[in-house]
């Protein structure tokens, strides 16, 4: 009995040991998605502030009569009683591009498959169990010997 407890004890030590560590939802596959929460967060604090510029351009479009002017002329608009004067050969190379940045795909964490955990525990079960069972047959063959040389095996001798 005491074999197979201990077998059983180390298949479950085991078996807990690789699922916390590599499992799905291990110390490993955890360190991955707090990266990505990380990189997330910094994502969303870079959209916050580009929300933000683009709130306070709004609202000086909105609002703010010089800057809707301004604007306006990077748009090719004049004022009444304005005068234009164009230059051949030169080109407006003003565009507007508001950077959004990359996006950011989620990536499945890489993990040790359950399988493999309980793989891995019954296959230490059999291992320290046939150790065990090995040590014990060899214990009984050490005693056949003494007994067969006519001393009193080391395992039943007595101090007296």
């Amino acid at each position: 009995m005491f074999r197979f407890l201990t077998a059983v004890l180390a298949g479950t030590f085991f078996y807990v040991l690789i699922s916390l560590s590599f499992g799905r939802d291990g110390l490993w596959a955890d360190g991955q998605l707090r990266e990505q929460r990380q990189i997330l967060s910094n994502r969303v604090e870079e959209i916050k502030k580009i929300n933000n510029g683009l709130e306070l351009e709004y609202t000086a479009l909105k609002k703010d009569p010089d800057v809707i002017a301004a604007f306006a002329r990077k748009l090719g608009y004049v004022r009444n009683g304005e005068k234009i004067v164009k230059i051949n050969g030169l080109v407006a190379d003003e565009q507007f591009y508001f950077d959004t940045g990359t996006p950011i795909k989620y990536i499945e964490p890489f993990f040790v498959p359950e399988w493999f955990c309980k793989f891995t525990g019954f296959l230490m079960f059999f291992v320290v169990y046939a150790y065990l069972r090995l040590e014990e047959i060899k214990q009984k063959l050490s005693d056949f010997r003494e007994v067969r040389m006519g001393r009193l095996p080391s395992s039943t001798a007595s101090v007296k």
